[in-house]
């Protein structure tokens, strides 16, 4: 049950190496219209949503939030207890946008002028430390959002 409704809510990803040539390898990258697709936004506000397909009804959004350079958050307590966790992102800007926690890559894309939504699914496995880091050269800009799958 939990594959099919990875298989439905990502359907539409196709792997960051496809679509740009060298990204973490857990990361997939969404492609489509945007409502008002924009290019080389200036501010954090200004990027597309990165949320390109609906979640699995039950989800629980973790955290949802914006910035630029490097940056941070800690996940609820209940982030550790999930089958996984599924990151998506987008970004603009010349160089990369990675995750890490407790110094380990969790995921991670090239930017480029936010055209390309990314997605990871971080697996129990890989969540053993709830403080995650952004990390990014000051120049870029990104939003993110963390959900967790409903309870089966």
């Amino acid at each position: 049950m939990k594959s099919s409704l990875l298989a439905a809510g990502l359907s539409a990803l196709v792997l960051v190496s496809a679509c740009s040539g060298g990204a973490h390898p857990r990361a997939a990258a969404t492609h489509g219209a945007t409502t008002s697709p924009v290019r080389n936004p200036t501010s954090p506000d200004r990027l597309p949503d990165p949320v390109r397909t609906p979640v699995p009804v039950g989800s629980k959004t973790l955290y949802a939030g914006s910035g630029h350079g490097a940056g941070g958050v800690t996940l609820p307590a209940s982030a550790g207890k999930a089958s996984s966790i599924t990151v998506m992102w987008t970004c603009a800007g010349t160089s990369g946008f990675d995750i890490t926690a407790a110094g380990k890559s969790l995921a991670g894309s090239h930017c480029g002028d936010a055209s390309g939504a990314f997605a990871a699914e971080i697996p129990h496995a890989h969540i053993h430390e709830l403080a995650w880091k952004f990390s990014a050269a000051d120049s870029v800009i990104w939003r993110i959002v963390v959900t967790q799958p409903p309870e089966s």
